[in-house]
């Protein structure tokens, strides 16, 4: 059978922020989070200046392309009714505690403050999920200014996913001074009839705290005060410690994976954790490790907690700042969610920055935030790899040899992620038919049942996947190859190309 190679899927070009908010399409979308319902996806994303404050909303009929459709919470006017401690019982969205907890002066900091005295707030990092009462339930954050961890993390409920939440109450809270978890950046999920929060940021890293699936929230109802007294333990209020240092945006998911064994496929249950390591404006990259129960530990290739120290740190590093030939670059990713359809497919969306507008000299800064999918699934042990193409319709699917050489006559662009922060660029490399491997590196390959492949380059040997993706670089449809280092942990992106 015939591979089925993605159509042309005319992505809206890339542009700069201007005032017309609704113009964006997945412009500025910071920190995207995904939502199907009624055959329709829905992006929120953090309140991005220029828009109106209470979470952007982004709708899209084929994952391709978005329109910014309104806010998640309607708060215009309400900013000097919260200053007045009026946000409570049903009027402006109940977010009078979150406001109150996260309230400060630019006195105290003069700089980045996101909720302010004169009652404006600024949303971060939201998650929305079909609850199991039929609503739909928006975990929100809100912190007291950039780079501290005066935060809350509530829950909010509306009867349609497209605006008019309402709080229903704050989950967790964090102090100023780094001393618990930062109370931000939450995802929610569901495992064998257990609802979990993951969150955090920096600091102590992350944490996961089981909820009620029944309503959403905390399982245990303990209140801040009571931890604060020294009532209950920190892990009482706090939950379980999953990873340590700079990082944050973590997302769990769990599936059911094929595994080589010894020559024979077994089915194994994992939980997947992603997050985003180092600083978000100039060394973001998507790392990942695993475990068999929600709670961790969640280990990487070699066998390593996840811990970020600065910039750099363990965990299989899936995405970080690339370049393909003849194409803007993939600049800080990061901060991604797990998301799949209703059709089987599995995404991975994320915000991308580029340098593409600094290049051109039409801008000074790459401030902007572009929604990015793509496709993701596992190697033949069960890791997780990623697609560092833009999704456009594609379905992973068997390749066969032929298909594999013939489409390129085995020329490939590669890019070998590192460690460090910088941007890499591609090399060229040519996979012949002898199980070989010429250009920039020299090595060897095989594929295997189906479209697994295994290639042996550059002191590491990568077991990955081929699939198929539009090269946006080359305007044509293709074939990618993603793997992941079995010694370094790092992940080789290539994709086909007919350049001489």
């Amino acid at each position: 059978m015939a591979i089925r190679y993605p159509k042309n899927p005319r992505f809206d070009p890339l542009q700069m922020r201007t005032p017309d908010y609704a113009s964006w399409r997945e412009g500025c979308a910071h920190d995207p989070s995904l939502l199907e319902w009624e055959g329709k996806y829905y992006a929120f994303s953090t309140d991005t200046f220029g828009a109106p404050a209470g979470y952007q909303i982004r709708s899209s009929d084929d994952l391709l392309h978005w329109q910014y459709i309104g806010a998640a919470f309607d708060l215009e006017g309400a900013a000097p009714h919260v200053r007045k401690g009026e946000a409570k019982n049903g009027k402006y969205c109940d977010l009078q505690e979150a406001f109150d907890w996260c309230v400060t002066s630019p006195r105290e900091v003069g700089y980045g403050v996101c909720t302010r005295p004169d009652g404006s707030m600024a949303f971060w990092a939201p998650h929305c999920v079909r609850g199991t009462d039929g609503k739909f339930w928006l975990y929100y954050c809100l912190t007291g200014y950039f780079g501290g961890s005066k935060s809350c993390i509530g829950l909010a409920k509306s009867d349609r996913p497209d605006g008019g939440f309402v709080s229903e109450g704050i989950l967790v809270k964090s102090p100023a001074g780094w001393r618990t978890p930062n109370a931000i950046d939450p995802q929610v999920f569901f495992a064998e009839g257990r609802m979990f929060l993951i969150y955090g940021s920096f600091g102590l890293g992350l944490y996961l705290l089981e909820l009620d699936p029944n309503t959403g929230k905390r399982k245990f109802p303990h209140a801040y005060e009571e931890f604060d007294r020294g009532r209950i333990s920190f892990g009482d209020y706090y939950g379980v410690h999953l990873a340590s240092g700079s990082m944050e945006g973590g997302v769990i998911h769990c599936h059911d994976v094929p595994v080589l064994e010894n020559g024979t496929w077994v089915k194994k249950k994992y939980y997947y954790l992603m997050c985003s390591y180092g600083s978000l404006s100039s060394a973001y990259n998507i790392r990942c490790g695993r475990s068999e129960r929600p709670e961790g530990p969640y280990l990487d290739v070699n066998g390593n907690p996840l811990v970020c120290s600065t910039d750099i740190g363990t965990g299989n590093k899936l995405l970080g700042s690339l370049r393909f030939e003849d194409a803007a670059d993939f600049y800080c990713p990061g901060h991604n969610d797990m998301f799949v359809t209703e059709g089987g497919a599995k995404l991975i969306s994320y915000h991308c920055r580029t340098n593409y507008f600094i290049e051109k000299g039409l801008s000074r800064s790459n401030n902007f935030h572009y929604l990015y999918l793509g496709l993701y699934d596992f190697n033949a042990e069960g890791w997780l790899v990623m697609s560092a193409n833009r999704y456009a319709g594609e379905e992973v699917q068997d390749v066969t040899e032929e298909e594999l050489l013939g489409i390129s006559a085995g020329r490939f662009e590669a890019i070998f992620l590192k460690q460090g922060v910088e941007t890499v660029g591609s090399v060229r490399v040519r996979l012949e038919k002898d199980g070989t491997i010429g250009g920039a590196k020299k090595g060897t390959w095989r594929l295997f049942g189906g479209h697994y492949i295994e290639i042996e380059a550059n002191e590491d040997v990568f077991s990955g996947i081929v699939m198929p993706a539009w090269l946006q670089n080359q305007n044509a449809a293709g074939l990618t190859i993603t793997a992941l280092g079995r010694r370094s942990g790092m992940a080789l992106h290539m994709n086909s190309t007919n350049k001489i």
